[in-house]
């Protein structure tokens, strides 16, 4: 499947505001977005959750300006955030799989992937005098990462499923044109059949004597 990529509105529609603020951030924080052939801008799903982390952040009481320069460690810090994901699920599937082979193997399998995961967590939030403001950044951007990936996985099927119902009515209304047709050559068949009968029977000789006497 290829990335998924949303126009203006849309995106704006995710991230709860209008378009004309989604331009302005761009503009004030000097983001790199995306452009179509013809120029129009589009984003990714990674572009929308970063625009939900700047909005939260804004919510919280953050300026733009002090924003801009952390641009980079809030996207630093959902690289790491989406590594220690991968990471777990990795460690899932692999507690599955070791599971399924043999039970010692189930047991030992928690201690074996823990570290991976322990190390990853601890390097979302490096120690710095930044501390307080990349904590709330973590916190952010998780609470994100889960909500948006959610509402992008109801719009992408609700858009699909608006495609199909579009696609079945199109066909429903394409048989119905199909069928009124062959009703109408039908009806034509039956009236011309019924010309013939009537043409043949005035031809015919007993017809001829039926008309003699109708006008006698």
């Amino acid at each position: 499947m290829g990335e998924v990529r949303f126009m203006i509105s849309e995106a704006a529609k995710q991230v709860h505001v209008e378009s004309h603020v989604l331009r302005y951030w761009e503009e004030e924080l000097e983001l790199v977005i995306g452009r179509t052939e013809m120029g129009h801008r589009y984003y990714t799903e990674d572009d929308i959750q970063l625009f939900c982390c700047i909005k939260k952040l804004k919510d919280a009481g953050m300026l733009l300006k002090d924003l801009k320069p952390l641009i980079p460690e809030l996207k630093s810090t959902k690289l790491k955030l989406q590594k220690t994901e991968a990471l777990k699920k990795a460690a899932l599937k692999k507690e599955t799989t070791a599971s399924t082979v043999s039970a010692p193997a189930a047991v030992s399998a928690p201690a074996a992937v823990s570290t991976p995961a322990a190390i990853s967590e601890a390097e979302v939030v490096p120690v710095t005098q930044l501390e307080q403001v990349r904590s709330l950044i973590g916190d952010v951007l998780t609470e994100v990462v889960v909500s948006n990936n959610e509402e992008l996985k109801k719009d992408i099927s609700k858009s699909v499923t608006t495609d199909v119902i579009r696609e079945m009515d199109f066909l429903f209304q394409a048989k119905e044109r199909q069928e009124e047709e062959h009703f109408r050559k039908l009806d034509t068949l039956i009236r011309q059949q019924q010309a013939n009968r009537k043409e043949a029977a005035r031809e015919h000789p007993l017809g001829r004597l039926k008309n003699m006497f109708n006008h006698c």
